[in-house]
């Protein structure tokens, strides 16, 4: 992107999804604020303790189509300056530029030898004829924290290759389910391979 405002500052964290099998988490992105200070009438000062919401994270699912391997990648984006909390979550951009969406990808290109076994998990009706990224949804490989919990996928087995949908939820059941109604009317086969992640990186 050149001229007009700065992107969205973003913080970027990749962790392994164990399809049917508990995730396995790495700690979490920690950004640091400095606290507020006053002096008034001589006395000493005073730091103003805020409870602040934590900032949007958008996780993305994406896939290394040789090991059938899935990551999750979270990407916390900074609020704006007159960002407010809504339910004790701060909110997510609209739309997410696609040099960020990108990142996610870079995550397993940077595991792999050839970058195009690299893909988002949501995959097109005709993924296992032309397995590829441009068979793939990015958009809804993707959860926003302000808008879900947790984010699921659901896959089925097409020789050896694993064939997903990805769906956003209140909890890791609820995720799931998206995932499973979503593989499973797009691809009309069952979708018994399963696994999640919560959208926020735990405490």
């Amino acid at each position: 992107m050149t001229g007009g405002k700065a992107g969205p500052r973003v913080g970027v964290l990749a962790v392994l999804l164990a399809l049917a099998l508990p995730s396995i988490a790495l700690p979490p992105i920690v950004w640091a604020a400095a606290g507020l200070f006053e002096d008034s009438d001589g006395l000493p000062p005073v730091i103003e303790d805020k409870a602040r919401a934590p900032d949007c994270t958008v996780t993305w699912l994406v896939t290394d189509i040789t090991t059938n391997d899935t990551i999750g990648v979270r990407m916390r984006i900074a609020s704006g300056a007159d960002d407010l909390p809504v339910n004790g979550l701060m909110p997510c951009p609209p739309e997410v530029p696609p040099r960020v969406a990108a990142r996610a990808l870079d995550a397993c290109i940077v595991r792999v030898l050839d970058p195009k076994i690299c893909v988002y998990a949501d995959m097109s009706r005709e993924f296992q004829q032309k397995p590829g990224v441009t068979n793939t949804s990015e958009n809804a490989s993707r959860c926003a924290s302000d808008k879900s919990s947790d984010i699921g996928i659901a896959c089925w087995r097409s020789g050896e290759l694993q064939v997903c949908g990805v769906g956003c939820g209140a909890d890791p059941e609820r995720a799931i389910a998206a995932a499973a109604a979503r593989c499973e009317a797009k691809h009309q086969r069952t979708c018994p391979i399963t696994g999640s992640l919560p959208v926020l990186a735990p405490k």
